[in-house]
């Protein structure tokens, strides 16, 4: 379905503001009948409708049936197309009390607005071309986003950082398939307007871009969705204290006793503004006791998908054999190596660790008075937030990777149609394919269910 402007649509409103008490509550109004329909309601000087656009005005919300003052307020007029939906909005900003929204919502609905949709504001800039689809799903990873590395990326998004490169592969390609289907067009003529090498290379590198993208979707989504570090070590080396450091809270149990922590213990935390997943590990040894070995396996298990492992050692002691025996069990590409107990005396020797693994980071620590802290944490984050801006990846949402994959296979087809030398007829539907794919992340090409998937996510308000 082709992008189309809203006919004859109704005019909404919503509270755009969070659910509880706050000092400002905000109430968005939207559609053709939005400025007749608030002056309704509106007590104040002038009319709304000879006001200039994006202006504020300071009034009273009346309540026409019963005859009396809601309460004062501030009404902001935005006229379409300049407006977020690209209609006529009017914002409401009241004082914030939950019943008193509850009755300017009401009122407005009872003089003939309707309560939007989850998302329909949103979606209303999209179909009046405000945004496109990706920019609208930026806006709800900037919502929701919990960590400043997310909140970027997201904002790259609603900047059109992504849709500007599939807009350019998907204009190259349909540059392609424009020529591919003037030639069948105009077989009989014997017009040839690209050479098959030509047509070759250029599929080549739009397939090869194609996949460069998808080569960044895993960094992508560890970055909206948060990475994973597992701390590990034998028993008794401050791992607990270590996570309860981190989360600045008491969190794990602290004891003096091995086997303490006896299962895997997971909490959020943010280490720098990186959303991070802290995983405390039962301590590493050879046990008899069932459940303790049960532990240890889950630690060894969840090393193997983390995105980094704090391997803490005791420092005010010489390595002992369980430090041995992890070393061998490392089962994850990055490590940072811990060295706690800084506060005594240090007795260990990490000549064979470091023979190990030469590239590690190692960081001295102390739990106690908290010296080193500042340095892991830049360490954590140096090790899960690569690249710069720049090369922040472009796609980290599941519905951009399978359009991706869906264009990647399309393409790839072609490219064995030319080799083949298939006919061009079916050469150019792979190619309508690829290019409908890429029209699908930006919302060239899309349909109902898909908008509706993706406006669902939303709040009322937005």
């Amino acid at each position: 379905m082709k992008r189309e402007a809203l006919q004859n649509a109704d005019t909404i409103c919503a509270i755009a503001t969070p659910a509880g008490q706050s000092a400002i509550g905000v109430i968005r109004v939207s559609g053709r009948q939005a400025l007749n329909l608030v002056q309704s309601v509106f007590k104040g000087n002038g009319k709304l409708e000879t006001f200039q656009a994006h202006t504020v005005h300071h009034g009273e919300v009346y309540d026409p049936l019963e005859g009396r003052v809601l309460d004062e307020a501030l009404f902001l007029v935005m006229r379409g197309p300049r407006s977020y939906t690209g209609e006529d909005v009017v914002e409401i900003q009241s004082h914030g009390n939950p019943f008193l929204l509850q009755k300017i919502l009401s009122l407005l609905i009872s003089r003939g607005a309707r309560l939007a949709l989850p998302g329909e504001f949103t979606r209303r800039a999209f179909l009046s071309g405000k945004i496109d689809l990706a920019q609208a799903e930026a806006v709800m990873e900037i919502i929701s986003s919990q960590s400043a590395e997310r909140h970027q990326w997201a904002f790259s998004q609603l900047k059109g950082h992504l849709s500007q490169k599939i807009n350019a592969l998907r204009q190259k390609l349909l540059y392609i398939l424009a020529q591919i289907e003037a030639s069948i067009d105009f077989s009989e003529e014997g017009i040839t307007f690209s050479t098959t090498e030509e047509m070759e290379r250029g599929v080549e590198a739009i397939l090869t871009e194609i996949q460069n993208i998808l080569g960044e979707y895993e960094e992508g989504r560890r970055i909206r969705d948060g990475f994973t570090a597992v701390i590990v070590g034998r028993p008794n080396v401050g791992k607990s204290s270590l996570m309860n450091l981190l989360l600045q809270e008491d969190r794990a149990i602290v004891s003096p006793l091995p086997g303490t922590t006896r299962d895997l213990l997971q909490e959020w935390a943010q280490i720098d503004g990186t959303s991070v997943k802290l995983i405390d590990t039962a301590g590493y040894r050879e046990t008899s006791d069932f459940v303790e070995s049960e532990g240890v396996r889950r630690g060894e298990k969840a090393l193997e998908t983390a995105d980094v492992a704090l391997w803490v050692l005791d420092a005010s002691e010489p390595l002992q054999k369980e430090d041995r025996l992890l070393l061998g069990k490392m089962g994850c590409e990055k490590r940072i190596i811990v060295l706690n107990k800084m506060d005594l005396p240090r007795r260990i020797d990490l000549t064979g660790i470091i023979e190990r693994y030469p590239r590690d980071p190692i960081i001295s620590l102390s739990v106690i008075n908290r010296e080193g802290l500042e340095e892991l944490k830049r360490s954590v984050k140096a090790s899960l937030v690569a690249g710069t801006e720049r090369e922040r990846p472009l796609v980290a949402l599941v519905r951009h990777r399978g359009a991706l994959q869906r264009g990647e296979l399309a393409l790839g087809r072609a490219l064995e149609s030319i080799v083949r030398k298939d006919s061009w007829e079916f050469l150019a539907a792979d190619l309508r394919e690829g290019a409908d794919a890429l029209g699908e992340i930006v919302g060239e090409i899309t349909t109902d269910a898909i908008l509706d998937q993706v406006f669902s996510q939303f709040c009322i308000g937005k």
